[in-house]
């Protein structure tokens, strides 16, 4: 086998097998006309279980007494990657009380405190919590104020967020966050992957040939994006919006399912025409997926759709960038044969049973 294939087959096979599973963290704060502020901050159990000892009895399932039993180290370790301040200082942070609350992907522990603010400016939150078990991990921080509701996310990058007297910016954000769900979403990715793989060959009399007008090749890789695009946006703002709301456990096997009849089609064709229509059906069951995302970050009710823009854009520029790192590459090695025999067929194989693994996984949960 071609030394050049080594680093395809190294990218896929470093792939996890597990699909990715957002880790998302909720801080509320409420300010109130004397001046304290009321906290609420939800953190998955099973994030905390990875920089907590909450699993006593190792039976990997954490009860209500087990995480009641690690209350005050809970909250030792909250406070100490937690703080407030406005311009005037830093606001006295106070636990008083714990609780839990579900969510579509689990359980969370909700802890509750209150802080004193020495002053009514903006609203300074450092938050520093769970980056280093999961550099992805993402905090929506809301403040309510009133009538006013302003939000901002806290990444590893970006620990440090000013809500109040600054206009917040949810396009800008979730632009970032689309892009973001892109650039983690291992089956979405893989479905592209699997798209884009034969984009730059031509199937005739039962075997694969290298197409010769690379115009043509945009415009066909165009034609599916766009299909896919226009789906996924549909079904992606129905769902975000609340008219649509299906069930993630079957939306999650559907799109494990889509990965894996793409990839199948390359290596036993059945679909070598009109492919956009694949990708249009397909974009819409990946569409929901993308709303479950958006819904875990959460949707700003006053700025529903800046904010749904914004993430659909981001998503759009991370597949557009997939495409333009990829394509090039395709069409170069169109002509190898050990790429039309060898490699498409190997790492179509490999995508799908990755995919496999993640039907198998979705159902069985």
């Amino acid at each position: 086998m071609p030394h050049r294939l080594f680093p395809w087959l190294l990218l896929l096979a470093s792939w996890p097998l597990h699909a990715h599973t957002l880790s998302v963290a909720h801080l509320d704060i409420t300010r109130m006309p004397d001046g304290e502020a009321q906290i609420e901050l939800d953190l998955a159990i099973r994030d905390l279980a990875l920089s907590l000892p909450l699993d006593t009895n190792l039976d990997e399932r954490v009860t209500w007494g087990e995480l009641h039993a690690m209350q005050q180290p809970l909250e030792q370790w909250v406070v100490s990657g937690l703080s407030l301040s406005t311009d005037a200082g830093a606001c006295a942070l106070r636990p008083r009380g714990l609780a839990t609350r579900r969510y579509d992907d689990g359980t969370y522990a909700t802890l509750q405190m209150v802080a004193q603010c020495p002053s009514r400016s903006s609203v300074r939150v450092r938050y520093g919590l769970l980056f280093a078990v999961d550099p992805q991990h993402r905090a929506l921080i809301t403040l309510r104020e009133g009538t006013t509701v302003r939000t901002a996310t806290g990444r590893a990058d970006a620990r440090e967020v000013v809500l109040g007297t600054a206009p917040s910016r949810p396009f800008a954000d979730f632009l970032r966050e689309g892009f973001h769900h892109i650039a983690i979403g291992y089956d979405h990715l893989a479905f592209l992957l699997s798209l884009l793989l034969p984009a730059a060959l031509l199937r005739q009399r039962g075997e694969w040939l290298p197409a010769e007008d690379l115009r043509r090749v945009v415009m066909q890789v165009l034609g599916i994006v766009t299909a896919f695009t226009l789906a996924h946006s549909l079904t992606l703002s129905l769902a975000a919006l609340g008219w649509v709301t299906p069930a993630s456990r079957w939306v999650e096997p559907a799109i494990a399912g889509s990965v894996l009849l793409a990839a199948a089609n390359n290596i036993h064709p059945l679909v070598t025409r009109r492919a956009w229509v694949v990708g249009f059906g397909f974009g819409l069951i990946h569409g929901f997926g993308f709303a479950g995302a958006l819904g875990e970050l959460g949707l700003p009710p006053d700025t529903r759709l800046l904010t749904l823009l914004g993430f659909n854009l981001g998503v759009e520029l991370g597949q557009l960038a997939v495409v333009c790192a990829v394509l090039p590459g395709l069409f170069l090695l169109r002509r190898q044969r050990w790429y039309v025999g060898i490699a498409m067929p190997l790492l179509s194989m490999v995508i799908g049973a990755a995919a496999m693994s993640w039907l198998w996984q979705r159902l069985a949960a």
